[in-house]
């Protein structure tokens, strides 16, 4: 699907037909939605995929409002989380790399980065984890369209909840859950404002 098409077709749906979707096809989502830039290529992003019966009817109690039952029937529940530890983020691509990255780069990484991050404020850290996970979650979202599935992104779950619930490894925040699956609703296009109303020319 050309990219114009996709874009314009990609629609909030919140109801799903309750048919679960293979892990394998979410993984193959992620792998390309991952390709997102990232600054300084940091790529500070996790995924829990809910896959589990136990892990979803839990992950139903941090949910506000009808979020619950969208969560329920939807084929794949993806749960996005930034990595709070800049520093270990770093390590792991250095390791993880290690066959792929030039020694300049493993350098640059192990020696500029860390001191970076050690600097930031807490909302300097927010406002940057912030900005990727945007990133990564727009791209989830196209992707999932380009292969024919519906999706939708819930910022409204008790985000302390949803970590105690899904016990994930303490440096990963959840930021948000992208409901995903099969359904005969198109959804609405949204309004936009025109670009020359939001736009300078200067």
């Amino acid at each position: 699907m050309e990219f114009s098409k996709v874009n314009h077709s990609r629609h909030k749906v919140t109801e799903f037909d309750g048919s679960r979707l293979p892990i394998a096809e979410v993984k193959a989502i992620l792998a390309e939605a991952i390709l997102a830039p990232s600054a300084h290529n940091i790529q500070p992003w996790h995924f829990a995929i809910v896959a589990s019966d136990e892990k979803r009817a839990a992950l139903s109690t941090a949910m506000h409002g009808k979020n619950a039952a969208q969560h329920e029937a939807a084929g794949a529940t993806l749960v996005v989380y930034s990595d709070t530890d800049l520093t270990a983020r770093v390590h792991d691509l250095v390791k993880i790399g290690a066959d792929f990255l030039p020694e300049a780069s493993k350098e640059m990484l192990l020696t500029r980065l860390p001191g970076m991050f050690d600097k930031f404020s807490p909302e300097e850290l927010s406002d940057y984890l912030a900005l990727n996970i945007g990133l990564v979650a727009q791209n989830i979202v196209l992707v999932a369209t380009d292969k024919g599935l519906k999706t939708n992104m819930i910022l409204g779950f008790d985000k302390v909840k949803a970590k105690e619930v899904l016990a994930i490894e303490e440096r990963f925040r959840p930021e948000l859950i992208i409901t995903m699956g099969y359904s005969d609703t198109e959804g609405t296009a949204s309004y936009r404002l025109p670009v020359n109303d939001i736009t300078d020319v200067i």
